[in-house]
């Protein structure tokens, strides 16, 4: 098997860079699902875009799994953040399936033939900008990609009633507004606020007008 090389793009910025290339392709996404912490489904009239951002190298089980999932008659695209084994290669290529690796800066970088056919003319330019070693270590502090979410962390949109993360303002899906997160209301009434990034109560609020008094 191959060693881990991740990208350190979280599952939001793989949707992303996934969703940008799709549309430069020719195949804007009409569906978008949500498989859990490390995944995400996009699909368009004919293609079918499977984002990853596992630990290591996607092996020829999600590959087959693809394989069974989608008709051969759809263009189906395996995303990864941290790239394919061998085997999974091998398979791939044989089944028609195109295998994208998304680099740190959210380039597409095709991994087989499939891959470099199904590439626009005019690819996007890379959706973020180089990291810095400052921003490698906030991305591997916070290690959105690879962590285990609790059942909590993990809500139903009033929509449509697909499973949606928490830190979601809106459904992927239809668009509807997910519960607030940055505020909640404690039993004497008053209001408590809540940092979206860590999650932390320790707020400073600050209005509005005095911020531009200290302008």
């Amino acid at each position: 098997m191959l060693a881990a090389t991740g990208s350190g793009l979280t599952l939001d910025q793989a949707y992303q860079a996934a969703y940008l290339w799709m549309f430069h392709a020719g195949e804007p996404p009409k569906e978008i699902s949500e498989r859990g912490p490390q995944a995400v489904e996009l699909r368009s009239e004919r293609m079918a875009a499977f984002v990853r951002v596992p630990e290591n190298p996607i092996n020829q089980r999600t590959v087959l799994a693809v394989l069974a999932s989608e008709p051969p008659d759809r263009r189906r695209v395996i995303f990864s953040t941290t790239g394919f084994t061998h085997t999974a290669m091998t398979i791939a290529e044989a089944q028609g399936i195109a295998l994208i690796t998304l680099e740190s800066d959210g380039a597409a970088t095709p991994q087989n033939r499939r891959a470099a056919q199904l590439c626009p003319a005019d690819p996007p330019p890379p959706p973020f900008p180089p990291r810095t070693s400052e921003d490698e270590a906030v991305v591997t502090a916070s290690n959105w990609g690879t962590t285990e979410f609790s059942a909590a962390e993990w809500i139903d949109c009033p929509g449509c009633g697909v499973n949606q993360h928490v830190s979601l303002d809106a459904c992927r899906v239809c668009g509807t507004a997910l519960r607030p997160r940055a505020q909640e209301s404690d039993p004497a009434g008053s209001i408590t606020y809540r940092c979206r990034s860590c999650g932390s109560h320790d707020v400073e609020v600050i209005r509005s007008d005095e911020v531009a008094r200290t302008q």
